[in-house]
């Protein structure tokens, strides 16, 4: 079952991604693409990655942020640019990474890096692309002592940089109190340079990847309700956060109305389970990518989507053979990343 938590483990000094399904071998027979509802052909654009988690378009290439693979000693993800089909890691970048995002010719990643001191958690930033490496990169902001992780991000209309917390393995649960560790539950905002950093929204369980609208700094989230106790079955969100919200949790988890009074309001509620992930904007419409679809059954997953102004969700994208994680949009093309290590591409 999804833990819907996506951690590094100082102990292991491994990668661990909440899923049971392993990807396919390097040396076996790539699987099957998925097909498209709207009659656009999919594209296979990548192979041998391992857990795409999100994507950053800029300067001429496509940038892919990856987790890692689950069986991984030393762990093995980073930051990779496509290419011809393939994918090369830069060098240097973080072992995990769960966010990307250009922003004024500069690549922001968001992960976890391996040191002799446990792993600790940045915001990057990567300088002089010319195709092919960057010239520099540097930390602009490093999480605090007993930090969880980082999610996915983001640059507003304002020009600050938007990241979620991670849960991560907060006391062996994923609800404790908000005290547990530092900014857990919450979304941070800060200057380009890791200035200024401050609390934009809270209560949160787990605000994995975001989308801002054009002119907006109020961003589209999907947020994972927790995984226990057992047949508790939270439900799972897409929330449209504004600065100084609080949604409630842990307090407030949506299997009790009366516990979410005074709270915000989602945007959007899903079923539990339906583990959305990747979240993009394209004309009136948000897509989505389904952990392991509507059902939650999986074995592969979906890229779904709905119009902004309401409705139900639909699918783009099925006949995956594996969960999906990441999704970004670039111009009419949708990408998403499976966990058979592959990146697919669609006109939407």
């Amino acid at each position: 079952m999804l833990s819907r938590s996506i951690a590094l483990s100082a102990a292991a000094a491994a990668l661990t991604i909440g899923t049971s399904v392993v990807a396919s071998s390097a040396d076996s027979a790539p699987p099957p693409p998925p097909t498209s509802t709207n009659g656009n052909p999919v594209h296979l654009i990548a192979s041998g990655l391992h857990t795409p988690t999100s994507f950053a378009f800029g300067g001429g290439s496509i940038f892919e942020g990856d987790g890692g693979s689950e069986t991984a000693n030393p762990p093995n993800g980073g930051i990779f640019v496509l290419k011809g089909g393939g994918a090369t890691r830069i060098p240097g970048s973080p072992k995990f990474v769960a966010g990307l995002a250009w922003h004024k010719g500069a690549l922001y990643s968001s992960g976890g890096y391996i040191t002799k001191a446990g792993i600790k958690w940045r915001i990057s930033k990567w300088m002089g692309w010319n195709g092919k490496r960057f010239k520099s990169h540097k930390a602009v902001y490093v999480g605090p002592k007993g930090f969880d992780g980082f999610n996915g991000m983001g640059f507003g209309a304002d020009g600050r940089l938007y990241v979620g917390v991670d849960v991560g393995l907060t006391d062996g649960n994923d609800h404790g109190p908000r005290n547990t560790s530092p900014f857990v539950y919450d979304i941070l905002s800060m200057k380009p340079n890791g200035n200024h950093v401050t609390v934009f929204a809270t209560g949160m369980r787990q605000p994995w990847q975001m989308a801002f609208p054009a002119g907006s700094s109020a961003p589209f989230v999907t947020v994972l309700g927790q995984d226990g106790p057992p047949k508790l079955n939270p439900p799972d969100f897409v929330l449209r956060v504004k600065a100084g919200q609080d949604y409630g949790f842990p307090k407030c988890n949506h299997t009790k109305p009366s516990k979410c009074a005074g709270f915000a309001k989602p945007y959007r509620r899903f079923g539990a389970h339906t583990d959305l992930m990747g979240i993009g904007l394209h004309g009136g419409n948000l897509y989505l990518s389904s952990f392991l679809g509507r059902q939650g059954k999986g074995p592969g997953g979906e890229v779904l989507w709905t119009p902004r102004s309401g409705g139900p969700l639909k699918a783009l994208l099925k006949g995956f053979v594996a969960p999906t994680v990441g999704l970004g949009i670039h111009g009419d093309h949708l990408f998403v990343g499976e966990l058979t290590g592959q990146v697919f591409r669609v006109k939407i």
